[in-house]
């Protein structure tokens, strides 16, 4: 799939009647943010599932060496979250609320629930979730937990193997081929 069509369906924009929907939801908890506030954190465990209603959400990469990378900015009518969202996984980015904003908030088990009881709605959300993990995948565009070791070494493929299996996007150094490795250990002593 391209690149662009699937940015599309990683980040649709909801229309002014599935918003108005969300005011009408019994599920959903209208907050207001100020700018530079955390929604989540990379590593949080459950985290709501937020829908901005005005305002901005920037979504960062915290985990390269670049102090922070931005991986998108929610606007209006977009949402946070990705598969870890269902699974209960841990979140791999960290959300801040960029200025002044109201964001409807539903709990991950009201979550569920949305989208059982929602299933054109709950079609959007999974489908952009699943996308959203694809292009967290996609080479230089996430950075992720860094495996570091020998393509000779099986205790590197086996991490290797459990972060596929698991979908658990991350970055592979090898120790002999990668030129990065030795400054990387090198500035982390």
């Amino acid at each position: 799939m391209e690149s662009r069509e699937l940015r599309s369906i990683a980040f649709p924009k909801l229309s002014e009647a599935e918003l108005a929907s969300f005011a009408r939801c019994p599920l959903m908890v209208l907050k207001r943010y100020r700018a530079g506030e955390t929604l989540f954190e990379i590593g949080d465990r459950n985290s709501n599932f937020c829908v901005v209603k005005s305002g901005e959400v920037e979504i960062v990469d915290v985990s390269g060496d670049a102090p922070k990378t931005v991986v998108v900015v929610h606007e209006p009518g977009e949402f946070t979250g990705e598969v870890a969202q269902v699974t209960g996984s841990p979140a791999l980015v960290r959300a801040v609320v960029r200025c002044e904003s109201e964001i409807y908030e539903v709990s991950p088990e009201a979550l569920r629930q949305l989208l059982s009881h929602h299933p054109e709605l709950g079609d959007t959300i999974l489908r952009a979730f699943i996308a959203r993990r694809q292009l967290l995948r996609e080479p230089g565009t996430f950075v992720g937990p860094r495996v570091i070791g020998s393509r000779y070494s099986q205790g590197t493929f086996r991490i290797r193997d459990f972060l596929s299996k698991n979908r658990v996007p991350f970055t592979w150094l090898d120790l002999e081929a990668d030129p990065q490795v030795n400054a990387l250990l090198k500035g982390s002593s």
